[in-house]
């Protein structure tokens, strides 16, 4: 067995504080009201790291990278690494004084899988036996390895052995809900008398801000901040005025904004870089012609210089070459981008029987309003003469992934849990809800599989190597470009250090001197 225990005390300064002084003091923060009050049904950042403060999971991850317990005390993984059981703090709670037990957890995890209402990052548990089945159509909720071994243990049973799973008990969507958030539950409204699991509950919503009250009974003691106040709409100041009028104490900024107020004699000392581990990355359809011919692909990967692409069109950014972000341990190392040659792309794609870009297939390409679609169609009808048809759908662009895909397309992951699996294995394994294009590789998924079930370091890098080389020759995707993350803190802050997915946790704030 390998056994995980560490005390609630290393975490004060990244998931919440250790029970002492009554809450004190208001933060203001800037950011986005959630598109829903479901954990479940969550799926884009804005509103993760929202709920990830109302709604508390097993884990959590910490500035470093690093797994930390939460509602979970401990973990302990088998020999063969196929079963990994939780086992919960004592004398927990929800915020109503409710008990909450391991059988909350196997009720909560099980909502992702709903086959009447999946989650869109359903994919977190497909390493679980019996999930690949059930998200096939052909399982049932009672043959997933998610169970109750106890009162306070949980047991989750893989079809392989996944090693980071300590790491996605982490994620938002897996936090702890009560039974009130059930098929009957109104996600999209704003919550009256909120029962949840986490460090602060939602009490008054306005036109403008939404307030959220430190809740007595966390599980490591009740916050330093007795209220946070999430301001969603600044009455058409932008972010830096907002932050310069007092509005608020913690203002996230992009890259662009970030350049020059580091040079400000005020604000540039209270700016400081976050994490922001995503990645920008294209698609092909590979389910239909032409794309499903790796031939056709490599050429439209070849025709564009990237690098170019991502210098011109968003300078702040850095160039993917990779679909893991920097900074993701296991993170394999190399250059892994598409390779700029435009004579090898016009050869490829006259071998695939379009010379010139004749008797092609209608191409369309929608990336959700990313910004590169325009420039990217020029490229192709000037090195390859081919007409690319440019479209544009926001309102349920997941939908249209999911479900009709057009044949290139575009998406910024965002990671759910800091390991390669998080890319690697939920956007492109075989039979993923994430692997939007439809692309399988034996090989590919050997190579993940290998790399997952291992714990040494090496091995991992080994395989996700491995598994990168052959997305790198089979182009189901071109990874683009990493952002980076940028906030303004006010001085005296303490603890605005957000997690290295990003989230910022606001159980760890304080005011100081």
């Amino acid at each position: 067995m390998v056994l995980v225990a560490l005390l609630a005390a290393t975490l004060a300064g990244c998931v919440g504080t250790v029970a002492g002084a009554a809450p004190e003091g208001t933060v203001r923060i800037l950011g986005s009201a959630p598109a829903l009050w479901d954990p479940a049904l969550q799926g884009d950042e804005e509103t993760a790291a929202v709920l990830a403060n109302v709604d508390e999971s097993l884990t959590a991850i910490d500035a470093a990278g690093h797994v930390q317990p939460a509602l979970a005390a401990s973990w302990a993984s088998s020999a063969d690494g196929r079963s990994l059981t939780f086992t919960l703090r004592s004398g927990l709670t929800f915020s109503d004084g409710t008990p909450l037990a391991a059988a909350d957890v196997v009720r909560s995890w099980r909502r992702l899988l709903d086959p009447q209402q999946p989650s869109p990052l359903a994919s977190l548990l497909e390493p679980v036996t019996g999930v690949a089945d059930l998200l096939a159509g052909h399982g049932t909720l009672d043959a997933v390895g998610i169970t109750a071994s106890g009162p306070l243990a949980v047991t989750v049973t893989f079809a392989s052995p996944a090693s980071y799973f300590p790491s996605t008990a982490a994620s938002p969507s897996l936090a702890v809900v009560p039974p009130s958030i059930d098929a009957s539950y109104d996600a999209a409204a704003p919550p009256t008398r909120f029962v949840g699991s986490g460090a602060y509950i939602p009490t008054t919503t306005s036109g403008s801000d939404i307030t959220f009250t430190a809740n007595a009974r966390y599980w490591a003691g009740p916050p330093a901040i007795g209220t946070v106040d999430l301001v969603t709409d600044t009455g058409g100041q932008d972010t830096y005025e907002t932050f310069e009028a007092g509005t608020v104490d913690y203002a996230p900024v992009s890259s662009e904004s970030a350049s020059w107020i580091r040079y400000d004699a005020t604000d540039g000392p209270q700016l400081v870089q976050v994490p922001d581990p995503a990645v920008l990355y294209y698609g092909f359809d590979t389910r239909r012609p032409p794309f499903d011919d790796v031939r056709v692909r490599q050429a439209f990967a070849e025709a564009v210089d990237w690098q170019r692409l991502v210098q011109l069109g968003s300078p702040f950014d850095a160039v993917a070459t990779s679909l893991v972000p920097p900074d993701i341990p296991g993170r394999p190392t190399g250059d892994y981008g598409a390779a700029y040659d435009p004579a090898a792309a016009r050869a490829a794609l006259a071998a695939a029987g379009y010379p010139g870009g004749h008797g092609l297939p209608a191409v369309t390409i929608d990336s959700g309003g990313v910004g590169y679609d325009e420039a990217l169609a020029q490229i192709w009808q000037r090195e390859l003469g081919v007409t690319v048809t440019v479209e544009e759908r926001i309102d349920g662009y997941f939908d249209l992934l999911a479900h009709d895909p057009p044949q290139i397309w575009a998406l910024e992951w965002v990671a759910d849990y800091p390991a390669p699996q998080d890319f690697l294995g939920l956007l492109l394994t075989t039979g993923s809800s994430n692997d939007y294009g439809g692309w399988s590789d034996p090989g590919f998924d050997a190579d993940v599989a290998a790399g997952a079930a291992s714990a040494d370091p090496a091995v991992q890098a080994q395989q996700f190597a491995a598994a990168e080389r052959i997305v790198q020759q089979q182009v189901p995707v071109v990874p683009l470009s990493y952002s980076q993350g940028w906030a303004l803190v006010r001085a005296g802050l303490l603890g605005a250090a957000a997690s290295s997915l990003g989230i910022l946790r606001w159980a760890g704030l304080a005011w100081g001197s």
